[in-house]
């Protein structure tokens, strides 16, 4: 694992070619003023990540909100056996180490650069502040917040109580935003993060794939795109 290597500030960066304090695509302050936003602009402290970096891992004290500015972050916990588990992907625009907010506490997990990212961090003390300022804003982090726990515990559940092809089959179901009768998901991870998403491997996640498909249960349309089929009556 490679050692986190940060930067602050407005260094100029291959990778973050576009402004790194432009705002206005971070749903968190979409509701915001301009002058609200030059406030928030004042905060934020850059960083920036290769890909394999490590953000923060478990047992570091969590003193900040991470908001990612570009690229793709994996929040992971490993086992005492060393099994990996990922919890989540984060995408551009979206936060994490929003569970010590309110306290001071550690990292719990692993924040990892899946990609090369530009990450905005917010001192607790200063996002607290911008709380009690802006309502909005904590009505929009309350409901990210609850959709990332309902995520956790069906995560949960598949785990505990269901084989691989069911866990597999129900998260694509979970990605179906449209009412047709065959509709098509896009995987939003590696085939790698879906199985340890699920808590499984890598062999037996392609075997329950393979499987999908010769019972015409799921149709791989490209790489990364799956078409449901026969799933609804």
């Amino acid at each position: 694992m490679k050692q986190t290597k940060a930067v602050f500030n407005d260094r100029t960066h291959a990778y973050e070619k576009n402004d790194p304090y432009c705002i206005d695509h971070i749903s968190l302050f979409n509701t915001l003023t301009t002058e609200q936003k030059e406030q928030v602009k004042s905060l934020i402290h850059i960083k920036y990540y290769d890909h394999g970096e490590t953000i923060y891992s478990p047992g570091q004290t969590a003193d900040a909100l991470y908001i990612l500015k570009s690229g793709t972050l994996r929040i992971y916990r490993l086992a005492d056996t060393g099994k990996e588990q990922l919890i989540r992907m984060v995408p551009e625009g979206e936060f994490t180490g929003e569970l010590a907010l309110f306290k001071k506490g550690i990292y719990e997990a692993f924040a990892e650069a899946k990609t090369n990212c530009c990450i905005w961090a917010i001192k607790h003390s200063d996002f607290r502040q911008l709380l009690i300022q802006y309502p909005e804003i904590s009505i929009k982090m309350l409901s990210t917040i609850s959709e990332r726990l309902g995520s956790s515990e069906q995560q949960t559940a598949w785990a505990t109580t269901e084989t691989v092809k069911e866990r597999l089959l129900h998260f694509l179901i979970s990605l179906v935003h449209s009412q047709e009768k065959e509709p098509i998901v896009e995987l939003n991870m590696a085939k790698k993060d879906l199985a340890s998403y699920l808590g499984t491997t890598s062999e037996s996640l392609s075997r329950e794939l393979a499987r999908l498909v010769k019972e015409r249960v799921i149709e791989e349309v490209a790489y990364g795109k799956i078409k449901l089929m026969n799933v609804y009556p």
